[in-house]
């Protein structure tokens, strides 16, 4: 678990509620139901429209990231493709058939299956870098839309904002009520900046960097897996792939 991103969300909401305190105000009013339920709810359906449900269940099986950080160990992943390459220089790349599962992920795997089977170089290398983008794509897609959602709701905070005070006007014979009804409208307001800057564009930053760092390494994958398949000297691509971090 990524416990960075807890301490974060942690410090971020403490610190609005202690400037609140330090203030003066009262923590309850920071609290209303209704005006969470407009950012939020209203934010991921107007997000919704703009997209379809298979976006949605992807964004969201991507979010776990921001809590469960994949992990890419270029080190472990050289140390393998310098193996590969001693053993291929040694014996053949048929020999490699063996070590097709070697890999903890599908793409590494199935780019080395094409090298066994005697892929045209040429071609494994197109093939190799239009899956890295697609998959690329895909992800950043997923971040897209999740950064929609915090896009949208500073306006949906607003709007609660203005229903909070249609309300609050409705009670202009008493002033006591009219303050406190007031005061609650703009907590809309203040959710649907807090949501947006405090949580969701964060995340998105944090995703987006994961997201750059996988395409990092299926790149390292695929100069590796490629200068295996044209016999590139193992001390050669070592030194290549030592660029990679």
């Amino acid at each position: 678990m990524d416990f960075v991103t807890l301490a974060g969300l942690l410090i971020a909401f403490s610190s609005v509620f202690f400037a609140n305190w330090l203030g003066g105000g009262d923590v309850v009013l920071l609290l209303n139901l209704p005006s969470a339920i407009i950012v939020i709810a209203g934010s991921l359906g107007a997000t919704l429209i703009q997209s379809n449900i298979k976006d949605a269940v992807r964004a969201f099986v991507l979010l776990k990231w921001s809590l469960f950080p994949p992990v890419y160990d270029f080190n472990s992943a050289r140390a393998l493709l310098n193996n590969l390459a001693h053993k291929s220089r040694r014996l053949s790349l048929f020999a490699l058939e063996s070590d097709v599962r070697s890999f903890d992920n599908p793409f590494s795997s199935r780019a080395l299956q094409m090298v066994v089977d005697g892929v045209d170089p040429d071609l494994l290398v197109d093939r190799l870098n239009d899956d890295a983008v697609r998959i690329y794509d895909k992800k950043m897609k997923s971040v897209a839309f999740i950064e929609s959602i915090g896009g949208y709701a500073p306006t949906l905070g607003i709007m609660g904002s203005v229903l909070g005070l249609i309300q609050a006007m409705a009670n202009l014979d008493s002033p006591e009520a009219l303050g406190q009804g007031i005061a609650v409208a703009f907590v809309s307001t203040l959710y649907g900046q807090g949501f947006a800057n405090l949580i969701v564009f964060p995340i998105v930053k944090k995703l987006s960097g994961y997201v750059d760092r996988e395409l990092l390494y299926h790149q390292m994958l695929i100069d590796g897996i490629c200068g295996i398949a044209v016999g590139k000297h193992p001390y050669r691509l070592e030194l290549e792939l030592n660029t990679y971090e």
